[in-house]
Formats: C-alpha cells, sequence, structure tokens
C-alpha cells in the first residue's frame, strides 16, 4: 500500500486485534461528516459513495446505512438481519416476520413517512445491516462511542445497531446501494471451523450483552442440541453425499468446541496468521 498509493494515510497494526479495533483506530483520525467501513472482499464504485452520502446528509434521523449485497456471481445475498434473541433463536424466520412486536423496524418495514406514496422509498428501516458496507454518521461517534471490541470478528456491527437505535436514530439499508460481497473470502476460507467457532463466540457475548447471561446460556444449550442432531443426520447421510462428508469435520469440530463449554480456544487470530491468504 505505501509503494502503491503513496498519498494514502495508512495506519499499520503489528497484530490483527480483530475489526472492531482495528476500526475504532481508523476513526480516532476520521475528519468527514460521513463515514465507510469496508470489508476487504467488498467491491464498490464511487455512484456507491455519493449515494450513502447524500441519504446521510438528506435524513438527519438516520444514522446507520447498509447496501444491497450480491454475490459475485449476481446472486442476492443477505444485507439485512433481526437482533439476536431468544425468540431469533427459538423462531424460524418465516414465523418471526408474522409477529406483531417484531413488524416495526424489522427487516423489510418501510418506515420513511416522509417519501410520497407514488414513488418507492429510498430506504428501508430495519434491525440490523450487514457490516461489510456500512455508513456512519460522523456525529454519532460523540454519542454512541465506538465499537465493541470485546467482539474479535463478527456482530460487532449488530451491535452497534442496537446501540444507535436506542440513542434514537434510526438504521436502514438502501436498495439503490449496490455492492459485490465475497462473503467470508477473507477469514471462512482460509480457518473454516475457526472462523464457524468466531461467530458463535459473539453472538454468545452479544446475548449476554443486549439480552442477559441466561439467555446466552440458553442459546448455547439449543445449538449444542441442534448441533449434536445435525452431526447424527450428516453421519447417516455420508454414503449418499461425498459434499456432507468434506463438512463433518467443521460441524463435528463445533459440537466438540459447545461440548468443551465453549472455551477461548481456537482463537481465529491464531488460526489466520497459521493459514495464509490465497494467491489471486
Amino acid at each position: 500500500v505505501r509503494e502503491g498509493f503513496p498519498g494514502v494515510r495508512l495506519l499499520a497494526l503489528a497484530r490483527n486485534r480483530g475489526f472492531a479495533a482495528a476500526v475504532n483506530r481508523g476513526l480516532q483520525g476520521r475528519r468527514g461528516r460521513s463515514i465507510l467501513l469496508l470489508n476487504s472482499d467488498v467491491e464498490i464504485d464511487a455512484d456507491l459513495l455519493a449515494g450513502g452520502v447524500r441519504l446521510l446528509d438528506a435524513h438527519p434521523d438516520v444514522g446507520v446505512i447498509g447496501a444491497s449485497l450480491v454475490h459475485p456471481d449476481g446472486r442476492p445475498q443477505r444485507s439485512i438481519h433481526r437482533l439476536p434473541g431468544l425468540e431469533t433463536e427459538l423462531l424460524p424466520e418465516w414465523l418471526l416476520g408474522r409477529a406483531p412486536h417484531r413488524r416495526s423496524g424489522s427487516p423489510g418495514a418501510v418506515r420513511d413517512a416522509s417519501e410520497s406514496r407514488s414513488r418507492p422509498p429510498p430506504f428501508q428501516e430495519v434491525e440490523a445491516v450487514r457490516g461489510a458496507v456500512f455508513f456512519l454518521r460522523g456525529s454519532l461517534l460523540a454519542e454512541v462511542g465506538g465499537f465493541n471490541e470485546g467482539f474479535f470478528f463478527f456482530l460487532e456491527e449488530t451491535e452497534y445497531c442496537a446501540r444507535v437505535r436506542r440513542a434514537g436514530y434510526r438504521v436502514v439499508s438502501a436498495p439503490s446501494l449496490l455492492a459485490v460481497h465475497g462473503l467470508g473470502a477473507s477469514s471462512k476460507r482460509r480457518a473454516p471451523l475457526a472462523t464457524r467457532i468466531e461467530f458463535h463466540r459473539s453472538l454468545y457475548r452479544y446475548l449476554e450483552l443486549e439480552r442477559g447471561r441466561g439467555v446466552s446460556i440458553l442459546a448455547r444449550g439449543l445449538r449444542s442440541l441442534r448441533g449434536g442432531f445435525l452431526v447424527l443426520g450428516m453421519v447417516v447421510a455420508i454414503p449418499f453425499s461425498p459434499r456432507i462428508r468434506e463438512r463433518l469435520p467443521e460441524r463435528w469440530g463445533l459440537l466438540l468446541w459447545h461440548l468443551r463449554g465453549c472455551p477461548a480456544e481456537p482463537c481465529l487470530v491464531d488460526a489466520l496468521e497459521t493459514s495464509p491468504p490465497e494467491a489471486s
């Protein structure tokens, strides 16, 4: 980066401290009124940059904007999600959408009353957006603070969306902002088991912070039980599917991690350091 882009202000960390810590380091030196957090496996164009800033400027009550994400082959990708809780652990997504108390502010709920019904709104108000493309109002840093560095990777943006909503700002997804997302190309392909474990570690941390320790413990139990049944089913289906045979070690490793009490090991940063990036 130094050689190819000498005009870039580069903040190099000696060790991978995780997404939240790295973002906070960058936010310390921010100067603009708008901020864009961008994953390393995302491709965007100038229209997305200008569109995100325009939406933030035009809607002072919007704190966070997410983009409409697609796979490299053009297939739509899930760009929004609900805030995790006991209900999301117990109920399927289609049933959650029918719950009256979840409709307001839930993914897909249009909430911009200022827009005319004769034309589509510029965004949808949601509970949380995927952090691959994450526009943030700069003034929020003084009110909400930075990202929680207790999260190494996964759900740090979800926890931030929860705080933004509590501060009285809206979290929205803009269909007009299109971005191509590799979806885990920077970690999942290099360390699949450690990446999956890190997601669950972050999920349980989020649930304990936002919903209480009891909900976090219950979620661990539910996911351990489901994982056990899944592994059993995969073992039975091995003779009929080579793909299942390839995926079984990862699922078995996740189940063992749960049965061991969700320890601090394996650590994703160690797994990434021992697994160099693939040549592009």
